[in-house]
């Protein structure tokens, strides 16, 4: 079988112009990779990056004529994938289309209830639940864990698929079938360069899975965390260097750092050959688990700054988030960062649970507090397979759900989700004010001059206004 494996167009409600950050999906590179390892003919069709719409896909995908069409999606992605689907079985009913991905992960049966051009949807780690399906000699599907599927007009869920144990056992992604050129010059910042247009930066994994457990998460590697050898690590960015001219790194990980020891190695071994001379590189963490002698060796092996998740300024919101996680502990490792000179990027989001007009005020007084250079202040978003979203379907959490059109589901807007004291109007509001007041302090300009292009400046606060003007109406 010939296998293609898509990134689905961009959503139409989202403004091409204003897509600042783009990085290959390291998910289906790891599958693509494991399967070419097994002699399958492979592809990777990038509608995001080479702005295709459905009908320009449609095109490549039949030039690459494959059997399977493999998808990961996001849950604001849904919509375009579930699009490049029925148009994928117009022009041939026989092409499987499985999907995958977190919002495949979190509901598969009620996905494939939606969207009646899926035929297979992909929970979990789909290596070798992807080998099975290709491999199968008669295509019955009843023993392939970690699948919901069709059959005879019902829908069938088989059992989880176990997870992968030994993660270094994997192939490195297989980056060179995605357009890498048309990724250079696109990083999650600029990270301090003057000219970074020739820069390609990629993302690479220490562990999967993620053992918190907040209520606004859903992790598709589950909440068991497996680590990588530090060595075969610092071996896959040699290879990228060697290989893909890559000299710019983020680590992929639901949270980087969990064991102080791995941290350590990873930065010694980096620094042992001399390759933090070469690279630049960044990672989420968590405010309890780093520390000054991480930081210090971080910043010494080529990180030029990490973001942790502060989420709230208010003691009974953090402690109802699930984070486990308190103020001084936040205030602990920002203080440790600039004591060692690292930049730290930080996020609070507005909505929790119950939240009220002070608890917003005290989150955004804790953020001044903080004196973060980069600070983001998403809007809740009701994600499948989360708390959230089991108790925006109750209207617990003091929450009204306001919407199912997954499109609306990107947290730097908001759209689907409104407490009943706080309207989302209101949410909107207050987020532009707040970007607005922090980013236009004195201060603050220096930095983001350099650190983020001119270009995505305007693009932002023109986006910030229209917020404000949509949320008077």
């Amino acid at each position: 079988m010939k296998v293609l494996f898509v990134i689905p167009p961009l959503p139409k409600i989202v403004d091409k112009k204003a897509l600042g950050s783009k990085w290959p999906r390291i998910g289906i590179a790891y599958i693509a990779g494991f399967l070419r390892e097994y002699g399958i003919t492979v592809g990777i069709l990038d509608c995001k990056t080479e702005k295709l719409n459905i009908e320009q896909a449609i095109i490549k995908i039949l030039a690459f004529n494959p059997d399977i069409i493999g998808i990961t999606s996001f849950t604001e992605e849904i919509i375009e994938t579930a699009g490049l689907c029925k148009a994928v079985k117009k022009i041939n009913r026989n092409i499987i289309t499985i999907v995958g991905g977190a919002h495949a992960s979190a509901i598969p049966e009620q996905m494939l209830n939606e969207f009646k051009d899926i035929d297979i949807a992909v929970y979990g780690e789909g290596e070798i639940t992807l080998l099975e399906i290709v491999q199968l000699k008669k295509f019955d599907l009843i023993n392939v864990k970690g699948i919901v599927y069709r059959k005879n007009g019902r829908i069938i869920r088989n059992k989880p698929r176990e997870l992968i144990k030994d993660i270094d056992s994997l192939p490195y992604p297989a980056w060179d079938l995605f357009p890498l050129e048309q990724y250079r010059g696109r990083t999650i910042l600029s990270l301090g360069e003057k000219k970074h247009e020739n820069i390609l930066e990629l993302p690479i994994l220490s562990t999967r899975g993620c053992p918190y457990r907040c209520n606004f998460c859903f992790h598709v590697y589950g909440h068991t965390a497996r680590f990588r050898d530090y060595k075969k690590i610092v071996d896959e960015i040699e290879f990228n260097i060697n290989t893909y001219n890559s000299t710019q790194f983020f680590f992929a990980d639901g949270t980087f750092g969990i064991r102080k020891n791995n941290v350590i190695k990873l930065c010694n071994e980096i620094i042992k050959r001399k390759l933090n001379k070469k690279i630049k590189w960044t990672a989420p963490t968590r405010a309890d688990v780093v520390t000054e002698e991480t930081l210090r060796l971080m910043k010494k092996a080529g990180c030029l700054t990490f973001a942790i998740g502060v989420e709230s300024g208010d003691e009974q919101i953090l402690k109802n988030s699930g984070k486990n996680e308190t103020k001084e502990q936040i205030r602990k490792s920002v203080t440790m960062a600039k004591k060692v000179g690292l930049p730290i990027e930080t996020s609070i989001i507005l909505g929790h649970p119950n939240e009220t007009s002070e608890s917003i005020k005290n989150s955004l007084d804790f953020a001044k507090e903080l004196d973060i250079d980069s600070h983001s202040i998403p809007i809740m978003i009701p994600y499948p397979g989360t708390k959230i979203m089991q108790m925006a379907e109750k209207g617990e959490g003091n929450y009204r759900l306001l919407s199912k059109d997954w499109s609306k589901y990107m947290k730097q807007t908001g759209g689907p989700l409104e407490l009943k004291n706080i309207s989302l109007n209101q949410l909107r509001m207050i987020q532009a004010r707040a970007y607005l007041r922090y980013y236009s302090q004195f201060k603050k300009i220096p930095y983001i001059i350099k650190m983020i292009p001119l270009r995505k400046i305007i693009i932002i606060f023109i986006n910030l206004l229209k917020n404000v003007a949509s949320s008077k109406k």
